[in-house]
C-alpha cells in the first residue's frame, strides 16, 4: 500500500523540493500547507494527501489560493521507522549538522517559509483514546482548531513555549515566523480508515476556511502538561499497557516492577508513553502527565498576539 501511494504522489509532484506538490488557484493571496509523515511510520494521512493532490490536479477540488502538500520522511517510511538518524520534527533549526533529517528539514523550510497556514498531520506511537491537537495557545490558532473540528481536545501550553527545549518542530517554525502552525494527532501510527477519513476532512475543511473565513466550530477541551518524566536511565521502563489519555491517579506506579520506581505526581492522564527498543537512543522523556485546565487559555494567557 505504501509503495503504491508513494508512486501515485510522485507522479503528481511538482513542488520546489522532492516529495512535494503545489497548486495555485491564482485568485487568493493565501498559502495553505499540509505536512504528512514528518515521522516516517506515521502513514495514516498519506491516502488523504494523495487523493487531495489528485483532486486539485483534476479540478475536482477548487481552491483560489495556493496549496502545498509534502511527505516528510519517505526514506524512514520505507524502512518502517520513525526516523533514520535524527527526529525530523525536532530539527527545523539553523544548523550545519549533516544527517538525513537535518538535510530534509532545510529543504522543507523552503515551503514552510511561504506558509500562511500550516497543518501538520501526525499520529501517536501507541494507541490514543481520541484524536487531539497539540500546539501552544494563540487566539488565531484557537480559531483554526475550533473551525477545523478535527478533535475536541487541545493539549496546549503558553504561547512561545517550546515542546522540547533546544529543538524546533515544523509547526513551531511556522509560528515563529508569525503565521498559523498547528499539529493534529490523528490516532495511532499506521494506515487506518479513521486516520485517512479524519485527515481528508481536516484538509478539505481548511481550504474552505481559508477561502470563506469561516471559523465556526465547537468549543474545545484544554489540557496541559504538568509533569514530565525524564528518560535518563535505560533501566527505567514503563509498566506494560500504558497508552495516550489513559487516566492515572496520584501515587500510581508508572514503571515496571523490576525498574526504578516512578509514580504519577497527581491525578491526570498520560501522554506519549514510550517503550523504545534497546538498539535505539533514549528519548528525552519516557512519559508526560496532563491535567485538564480549569480556565480557558485566553483567561490565563491572554490573546497571545503571535499566530
Amino acid at each position: 500500500m505504501l509503495d503504491a501511494l508513494l508512486s501515485r504522489f510522485e507522479g503528481l509532484a511538482n513542488g520546489p523540493v522532492s516529495w512535494s506538490f503545489q497548486h495555485d488557484g491564482g485568485g487568493l493571496d493565501t498559502h495553505v500547507v499540509f505536512g504528512s509523515m514528518i515521522h516516517g511510520n506515521e502513514t495514516g494521512s498519506l491516502p488523504a494527501v494523495v487523493e487531495l493532490a489528485e483532486d486539485l490536479s483534476s479540478g475536482a477540488v477548487q481552491f483560489g489560493g495556493r496549496v502545498s502538500l509534502f511527505i516528510g520522511n519517505v526514506e524512514a517510511a520505507r524502512a518502517d521507522r520513525r526516523f533514520l538518524e535524527a527526529d525530523l520534527n525536532r530539527v527545523f533549526i539553523d544548523s550545519d549538522v549533516d544527517t538525513h533529517e537535518h538535510r530534509r528539514a532545510r529543504e522543507l523550510r523552503r515551503i514552510l517559509d511561504e506558509a500562511d497556514v500550516f497543518i501538520d498531520l501526525h499520529q501517536t506511537i501507541l494507541p490514543t483514546e481520541q484524536p487531539f491537537y497539540i500546539f501552544p495557545w494563540t487566539a488565531k490558532g484557537g480559531d483554526w482548531a475550533r473551525g477545523l473540528a478535527a478533535a475536541r481536545v487541545w493539549v496546549t501550553r503558553p504561547s512561545g513555549e517550546s515542546f522540547s527545549s533546544g529543538t524546533c518542530c515544523a509547526d513551531e517554525y511556522v509560528r515563529n515566523r508569525g503565521h498559523i502552525g498547528l499539529t493534529v494527532e490523528l490516532g495511532q501510527k499506521g494506515f487506518s480508515p479513521s486516520a485517512g477519513q479524519l485527515a481528508s476532512r481536516v484538509m478539505r475543511r481548511a481550504l474552505v476556511m481559508a477561502e470563506t473565513g469561516d471559523r465556526e466550530g465547537p468549543e474545545l477541551e484544554f489540557w496541559r502538561t504538568t509533569a514530565k518524566v525524564p528518560y535518563s536511565d535505560r533501566a527505567l521502563r514503563l509498566r506494560p499497557g500504558l497508552t495516550n489519555f489513559r487516566p492515572v491517579r496520584r501515587g500510581e506506579r508508572l514503571t515496571a516492577d523490576d525498574a526504578p520506581t516512578v509514580v504519577s505526581p497527581h491525578d491526570g492522564v498520560l501522554l506519549f508513553p514510550k517503550y523504545p527498543p534497546d538498539d535505539q537512543p533514549l528519548p528525552n522523556e519516557i512519559v508526560r502527565v496532563l491535567t485538564r485546565m480549569g480556565q480557558h487559555p485566553r483567561t490565563l494567557w491572554g490573546q497571545a498576539s503571535s499566530a
